[in-house]
């Protein structure tokens, strides 16, 4: 597929402003959180593992994948993928398959969909990208939109859920030459096509945010939690404020979910606006504390979110419970789950 001179204006009107946000701390936790999440999956698809695969490497992959990242029911996902391929030895075959034959990638990706039930084109994408993102591209929704966005109006004739391998073979042509548009010698020396996924991301989210330039409008430390139990509610859980924990700690908001034989599951948020942070990280240690609770989340403006990372980056007891969320994104998630909300109504699903 030849890029039109258009496209190819466009990816380079957007190269700076990517290049930039990657270096900045936001962007290179995005990065790093993504490399993880390959060197995991590559570990997982390594030949050798690839045959000692089991239920719980195949819920270690779909941990790992950003196309499931809503289910909390990952087991189900698991038990369904091995009962859609006819068994778990089955589902093997079918990843040496696709990882490892030396078929071209059409028959490839053609053959691993037919075969394996409740596996989508996103799944697939992403697992391939991950474990080989010199020759593999993520594509969803997402990915068409931005691509669409750039001026690829070729985009719009590749289904999102039905693509076919010839189709994938296009794709993946198209983002490697991408790819060599967002060379940099200083920024990004040999960029693989997962940077050119961040890449699109950045088109189709950061940049048109940062691009409104809108005076956002002061929030008060209860307008926060707020919405904070408005987004809690919309997602399914059960959303209470000012909750005190059995390890002493008063928290602003936590969100309850009672899940079978597992019993309660918490996630814990202190909203922090101005003032000591010593006594808002105080009391999410002690939150930690609670078995029940599976994260303990800081919500604050991007620069106190930064003095909260480093006060807390020598504290070992919240490293792996300890999340950080951007005012700003909270209220973009709150304004997204009130239209959502508002739909469904107007629908008649739900009662007021």
């Amino acid at each position: 597929m030849i890029l039109s001179r258009d496209f190819t204006e466009n990816v380079l009107k957007f190269k700076t402003g990517y290049l930039d946000f990657r270096s900045r701390d936001d962007g290179l936790r995005f990065e790093e959180e993504r490399r993880r999440h390959e060197a995991e999956v590559k570990r997982i698809l390594d030949r050798e593992n690839l045959d000692r695969l089991d239920e719980s490497g195949l819920l270690t992959l779909a941990n790992n994948l950003y196309a499931f990242i809503w289910w909390t029911r990952k087991e189900y996902l698991v038990d369904y993928w091995i009962k859609g391929s006819g068994g778990l030895d089955k589902l093997r075959h079918y990843l040496n398959e696709l990882l490892y034959s030396d078929r071209n990638l059409a028959e490839r990706f053609d053959e691993f969909r037919r075969n394996v039930k409740g596996v989508g084109v996103a799944m697939i994408t992403e697992m391939l990208t991950y474990f080989n993102p010199r020759e593999y591209c993520i594509w969803n929704r997402r990915v068409k939109e931005a691509l669409l966005k750039l001026g690829l109006t070729q985009a719009a004739t590749f289904g999102v859920s039905r693509l076919t391998g010839r189709e994938y073979s296009s794709i993946i042509g198209v983002l490697k030459e991408v790819a060599s548009l967002l060379k940099d010698p200083k920024k990004l020396l040999n960029p693989d096509l997962l940077d050119v996924d961040y890449f699109l991301y950045y088109v189709l989210t950061i940049a048109e945010e940062e691009s409104r330039q809108v005076v956002e409008e002061p929030f008060e430390h209860d307008d926060i939690i707020n919405m904070l139990l408005n987004i809690g509610r919309g997602l399914g859980f059960d959303a209470l404020r000012e909750v005190t924990l059995a390890a002493g700690a008063r928290v602003d908001v936590v969100w309850l979910a009672k899940i079978g034989n597992l019993g309660e599951l918490r996630y814990v948020f202190e909203v922090h606006m101005k003032g000591s942070i010593d006594s808002l990280l105080l009391n999410l240690m002690r939150a930690s504390q609670d078995s029940t609770v599976q994260k303990v989340v800081a919500v604050a403006n991007e620069e106190e979110l930064e003095k909260i990372r480093k006060e807390a980056s020598t504290l070992k007891m919240l490293s792996d419970k300890l999340v950080f969320w951007n005012i700003r994104e909270v209220i973009k998630v709150n304004e997204l789950i009130e239209e959502l909300m508002g739909i469904i109504q107007m629908l008649g699903l739900t009662k007021l």
